[in-house]
């Protein structure tokens, strides 16, 4: 599929999804799924953003969505394909996924790059080179240097533009605002708005409140066992805030 820059996106247009769940059950121990009755249709070139307390399922509907687990019940599509019927090399060269813990391997930043590129880009060098958002200047030119021996904040933004490097039409994120600071977090702002733009997919989990009010196009509240869709409005951030959720009005 050739990349779509939303950019040029006429009024009217009709954008294709390229990641649907139809009546997704998921969870880890079979009669007992952590979500049920999920549909949800990821359009090219948006964001959309996971909210919801600690333990709710955002996380597995994640992994589920990237493949890593499978539905109980429902159907996920990527491109108009069953997930569930792709090779691990296709699932890796079109969904990237940005787990919430670090990996603690004594790699070089360089190999991390070419890893996560599978082989596309040789270094950190080769990806500032090319066409990537301008963000995270703090870790630039750090390709000769071991993950493990960098800050949390220093690991997550090699892992974030290792994501980019991934170059992927889908990009997960599971709560990407960790150990980033302040001036940071809006560079991940940035860095989701840039691959929107360039009409990327970006599915995020998130607690954050910024995020939640400036970034996502569309946000889905999971709890209670199902997720549901929400207006991105002050109503909405103030129903999260008090733990009660979000309950649509009839």
């Amino acid at each position: 599929m050739s990349h779509l820059v939303v950019d040029q996106v006429k009024e009217g247009d009709v954008i294709p999804a390229v990641l649907e769940l139809s009546d997704v059950a998921v969870g880890y121990v079979r009669g007992e799924p952590v979500l049920r009755d999920v549909t949800i249709s990821i359009r090219l070139g948006e964001a959309v953003a996971l909210v919801g307390r600690n333990g709710t399922g955002k996380s597995t509907l994640l992994r589920t969505m990237r493949g890593f687990l499978l539905p109980f019940d429902g159907q996920v599509m990527l491109k108009g394909h069953p997930l569930q019927s792709m090779s691990p090399q296709t699932l890796a060269a079109t969904i990237g996924f940005l787990s919430p813990g670090i990996p603690q391997a004594h790699i070089l930043v360089d190999e991390v790059i070419e890893l996560s590129s599978l082989g596309r880009l040789k270094s950190m060098q080769q990806l500032e080179a090319s066409d990537h958002p301008d963000v995270f200047s703090e870790v630039s030119g750090f390709g000769a240097r071991f993950l493990d021996e960098m800050s949390s904040g220093q690991q997550r933004k090699i892992m974030l533009l290792a994501l980019v490097a991934q170059w992927t039409d889908v990009l997960l994120m599971d709560e990407p605002e960790l150990h980033l600071d302040l001036p940071s977090l809006r560079e991940l702002h940035g860095l989701i708005s840039w691959a929107t733009a360039k009409g990327k997919s970006v599915v995020l989990s998130t607690h954050n409140l910024e995020t939640i009010r400036v970034l996502p196009d569309r946000l889905y509240v999971v709890g209670d066992k199902t997720v549901r869709e929400a207006p991105r409005t002050e109503e909405t951030v103030q129903a999260l805030l008090e733990g009660n959720g979000y309950v649509p009005r009839a």
